[in-house]
């Protein structure tokens, strides 16, 4: 026998079903093939091109079994169809699983048998491992879980007795990056819609200036498709303007396009009032502010669980728009004005875009968001990207540091920002040396009250989790002469900052910071 198996994927699994009764005829052994085949592209457990036939002999191949290639969690489903299978329709079938490097083997004709081969299944398969599999598989198919997949990995993690905590750290580690594309080619409709704007369509020499930038972004021409796509078919549609009647002089493509937008005005006009009777849509057209707050009610249902739209959520709110005739710039400010209430502020004066700084911490990503924090403070204040000290801190506009505190406050749960730290400070009676080390950027070594030694503590010791004690995020980094062996925080730079945060933020205006007197 033959066989090629796929590139093995992780936690995927090779399935070779072979039927070997040496006494068939081979067409009778082929019908069976057939059939074997036929009932496991009937349970679509996996793609259909996931289902192939195994052959014999090189001149007159002929089929004895099939090969399925699935994700290794669905062996146990896949294994008790086939005992199912088998109990009504006995055939003596020779059963290979290829599960990493490791093989099992069962033969038998009967159901019962093969489920034989389930604790040894089990035991191949780790939990966590397992259950990443599964999301990353989900992930692939759109970057993100929907409900039902959703579902279906909490079911997966009871099964399983994973931890929720634990498998929620999975889902995030699995959908990072799907996250950052998705952010990634927001910008890029963004800046798209923003040339569009300007008026017209853009010229050749625009088009590849945006290529430069979506390459520059580390996306492919297949990546903006869809984008480019929908954008050019809204400037067909606004010329348009939604005309009642078809021009008879468009082409095949066009007029499919202008039939699939009158079915779409048809199919989201909402229905008449019990009783009324029907009118034409533009007989009692929907006011401006009625058209505003059903387009805010939309995109809040489209950002619920994500910081970003789906492609899906996208087209629809795209459709959505053009029926309610907003502009672009009234579904824009929509958008902003949600996320910002939803997921925190990513307002500047600087003109430096709070996006990514948004998504890592939405991520719970601390490392790369302290980073990115460090980043955005000396790209905004210091023009050769040198540390910056207490006295350029103080140049800093205070809507950016309403900004950054809000956002690192937003997701710790009040835990890390500037005002977690200035309560800190407050609390040890501003002493800088004491709140260096309340907040553990300082390791202090005494006995009893007295303290004999202070040292910094390196960057790679600090802690980037919610774990970590109050104020100990996000670091001030940006103010490091270097990060090579210690973590140093000049006492001046604390005076200076905190005299920014009184100045930015007033005591009063403060928000209360949780358990403090308890974490100090």
């Amino acid at each position: 026998m033959s066989q090629v198996y796929f590139a093995s994927l992780d936690m995927t699994a090779k399935v070779a079903l072979q039927v070997v009764d040496d006494g068939q005829a081979p067409s009778d052994r082929d019908r069976d093939v057939q059939a074997l085949f036929d009932y496991l592209h009937h349970l679509a457990l996996v793609p259909a091109h996931r289902i192939v036939f195994i052959t014999v002999g090189e001149a007159n191949p002929q089929r004895v079994g099939v090969q399925v290639t699935l994700m290794a969690d669905m062996i146990r489903t896949l294994l008790r169809h086939l005992s199912d299978r088998l109990r009504h329709h006995p055939l003596d079938l020779r059963v290979f699983l290829l599960v990493g490097q490791v093989r099992l083997q069962v033969q038998s004709r009967h159901g019962e048998e093969l489920l034989t081969l389930l604790p040894a299944v089990d035991a191949l398969l780790p939990a966590r491992q397992l259950f990443q599999a599964r999301a990353e598989a989900y992930a692939l198919r759109g970057g993100e879980h929907s409900p039902v997949e959703q579902a279906n990995l909490e079911l997966l993690r009871y099964r399983l007795d994973i931890p929720p905590e634990d498998a929620e750290e999975i889902i995030d580690r699995v959908l990072g990056p799907y996250l950052d594309r998705q952010a990634k080619l927001h910008r890029y409709r963004e800046v798209l819609q923003a040339e569009l704007n300007r008026g017209g369509y853009p010229s050749e020499a625009t088009w590849a200036e945006l290529r430069q930038l979506y390459e520059s972004l580390g996306l492919s021409s297949e990546d903006v498709a869809v984008i480019n796509h929908d954008h050019a078919d809204h400037l067909r549609v606004e010329t348009q303007h939604y005309a009642p009647s078809i021009d008879p002089d468009l082409d095949d493509g066009d007029r499919l396009a202008a039939e699939a937008d009158t079915e779409i005005m048809e199919a989201t006009q909402p229905p008449p009032s019990p009783g009324s009777e029907t009118v034409a849509p533009s007989a009692s057209p929907m006011s401006e502010v009625e058209a505003l707050a059903n387009y805010r009610q939309e995109f809040e249902a489209a950002i619920a669980h994500s910081l970003y739209p789906s492609e899906f959520d996208r087209g629809r709110l795209e459709q959505a728009r053009r029926f309610w005739q907003l502009t672009p710039e009234q579904v824009q400010a929509i958008e902003q004005a949600v996320t910002a209430d939803r997921y925190g502020p990513i307002d500047s004066a600087l003109g430096l875009d709070y996006t990514r700084l948004r998504q890592l911490l939405w991520s719970q990503d601390w490392r790369q968001a302290d980073q990115e924090t460090e980043r955005l403070l000396l790209t905004g204040l210091s023009a050769d990207m040198r540390p910056v000290d207490g006295e350029t801190f103080l140049h800093l506009p205070c809507v950016d540091m309403v900004t950054l505190d809000a956002l690192w406050r937003h997701y710790s749960q009040g835990r890390f920002g500037f005002q977690a730290q200035y309560r800190v400070y407050l609390q040890q009676e501003r002493r800088a040396d004491d709140f260096l080390g309340t907040v553990a950027w300082r390791t202090q070594l005494g006995v009893g009250n007295l303290t004999l030694h202070t040292r910094p503590q390196r960057y790679s010791e600090l802690i980037f989790s919610l774990d970590a004690p109050l104020g100990h995020l996000p670091t001030w980094r940006w103010g490091c002469d270097t990060l090579d062996s210690e973590y140093f925080i000049p006492e001046s730079l604390v005076d200076d900052l905190f005299l920014h945060v009184e100045k930015c933020m007033p005591e009063e205006t403060l928000a209360p910071v949780p358990a403090l007197e308890d974490s100090l």
